[in-house]
């Protein structure tokens, strides 16, 4: 078994806490898009003013990711995050049919125990299928900015995460 040495470890804190920053500032705008895009009832969040309000966020989150960045990084960065957002939206539909179908599974005469075995085993492929393309993004982010735009983005999310 190997070991590792503290200074080795402690070398990839930052990037790890870069690439979980990113990660979740990108699952947090597929999120919202996701919501924003496919709630209906929801006014304010639906159609072409749910599209600005998303787009709103990714912005915010971009400019977050890229402060200090030149104008080509952050419309490189701009394209990875709108992207994933794209990917991402059509897989919220995904999980409200899956919502709809288990209530139906669990409102039944019968529970299938069968089908909501399926139906459970089909969200977790499509958890990963997410957790894939959000990896993705970022580490595409990721390659965009220098390694110090990254540690000032990593001290940015110490900042306000703790």
């Amino acid at each position: 078994m190997k070991t590792y040495d503290d200074n080795k470890i402690s070398a990839f804190r930052p990037l790890r806490r870069w690439l979980l920053g990113a990660t979740l500032a990108i699952a947090a705008s597929a999120a919202y898009a996701s919501l924003a895009g496919a709630a209906p009832g929801m006014h304010g969040h639906h159609g072409h003013g749910g599209q600005s309000s998303m787009q709103a966020h990714v912005d915010r989150m971009v400019e977050q990711l890229t402060t200090g960045a030149s104008p080509d990084q952050k419309a490189r960065v701009q394209a990875i995050a709108n992207a994933a957002v794209a990917d991402l939206g059509p897989l919220h539909e995904q999980f409200h049919q899956a919502h709809a179908r288990a209530h139906e599974l669990l409102t039944a005469p019968v529970v299938d125990r069968a089908a909501l075995e399926q139906l459970r085993a089909e969200q977790v492929r499509l958890f990963d299928q997410i957790s894939r393309r959000i990896t993705a993004a970022a580490a595409d982010a990721a390659e965009v900015l220098t390694p110090e735009q990254r540690a000032r983005f990593a001290e940015h999310l110490r900042a306000h995460m703790h």
